[in-house]
């Protein structure tokens, strides 16, 4: 299973304005990535572009594109943010928030590492010392990047789910066999901030959320399981602390990593660039007619597990205030209101 990642947007959070910025999963079981290919590829040759790049189409490429992935088989999230809910200054304090909190968890690891071995270990102390610096110094990592990285963190959670449910089916069983997570890269040949913030945080950040426990369909236990159980899935594990029987290893299901890529290489980065742009404009021009048409075209693809197309997110910190549901209402539920 391949799970693509792009966003819309420069996160640049400005004082002043109204501004949004999304970020999309698109999510293309194995067995779909050929199809994805030959149509990236006529596409390519037809519209006579290197790549395929949702500011750069026109309305009616992208309506093409979006109907290519209402009528297919990959799915897609969509998280949503602006300048209303996450402002510099709340940002901030979210941040300190979070280097506080991590701070609390240093100590107790270094109380409770020492009762039970006598001292830390080196490594994970000096990991969490550079945590603290990530997440509260803007000077290590922007607000921007540290924005993207604490979303997808969210995103790449729920497009899993998400994947579960949506291809549960014996018909998806070999696109398990392995799990792909792929974002467009910002830099080449290395990891930015961000990127490293989110490779190095992901996996303890799934691990120690409340309701982080994975929801698996029945039909995938048995004498024959389901690929991702046999992969994944252990007799015990803990969570938020806690023992529980039957958890998910988020290593092994991470286990392959986040692959920062070039978009030019992968047909499933450039149709989540066109998917992030589109719904960002449907956003920003409710008014365009043919905007509209396209969103509608992938909104089914959109919904997430409460059955809304999009996924309205805030750090939650500050002065920060709900999002306003009159903005997002014509993209928000099923069907256009």
């Amino acid at each position: 299973m391949h799970f693509y990642f792009d966003e819309s947007g420069d996160y640049a959070f400005p004082e002043n304005g109204f501004d949004c910025y999304v970020q999309v999963a698109l999510i293309c079981p194995d067995s779909c990535l050929g199809s994805c290919a030959e149509f990236v590829e006529a596409r390519k040759e037809r519209w006579e572009t290197s790549e395929l790049h949702g500011l750069k189409l026109t309305s009616e490429q992208r309506l093409d594109v979006a109907r290519f992935i209402g009528d297919g088989s990959c799915q897609l999230l969509a998280y949503v943010t602006d300048t209303v809910v996450d402002t510099p200054k709340s940002i901030a304090e979210f941040r300190l928030l979070q280097a506080a909190t991590i701070r609390r968890n240093l100590d107790w690891y270094r109380v409770e590492s020492t009762k039970a071995r006598g001292a830390p270990v080196a490594e994970i102390e000096d990991w969490m010392l550079r945590l603290i610096k990530r997440a509260g110094l803007a000077s290590k990592i922007s607000h921007g990047e540290f924005v993207q990285a604490n979303y997808l963190i969210r995103l790449i959670a729920a497009g899993l789910q998400k994947a579960i449910f949506a291809y549960h089916e014996d018909q998806w069983r070999d696109d398990w066999l392995e799990l792909r997570f792929i974002l467009d890269g910002k830099l080449p040949a290395k990891m930015a901030a961000g990127e490293r913030y989110l490779n190095d945080t992901l996996v303890p950040a799934l691990g120690s959320q409340p309701g982080s426990v994975l929801s698996l369909p029945d039909t995938w236990q048995g004498d024959a399981k389901h690929p991702f159980v046999a992969n994944c899935e252990r007799e015990h594990g803990r969570i938020c602390g806690q023992e529980v029987q039957g958890a998910i290893d988020l290593k092994a299901a991470f286990s392959n990593g986040l692959r920062f890529e070039d978009s030019r290489v992968h047909p499933g980065l450039q149709l989540v660039d066109v998917a992030a742009n589109l719904v960002r404009r449907a956003v920003l021009r409710p008014e365009d007619a043919a905007i509209q048409e396209a969103f509608d075209a992938i909104r089914p693809k959109l919904r997430n597990l409460e059955g809304h197309s999009l996924t309205l997110t805030r750090l939650r910190a500050g002065d920060a205030k709900p999002v306003g549901a009159e903005r997002y209402r014509p993209l928000y539920g099923p069907v256009r209101i």
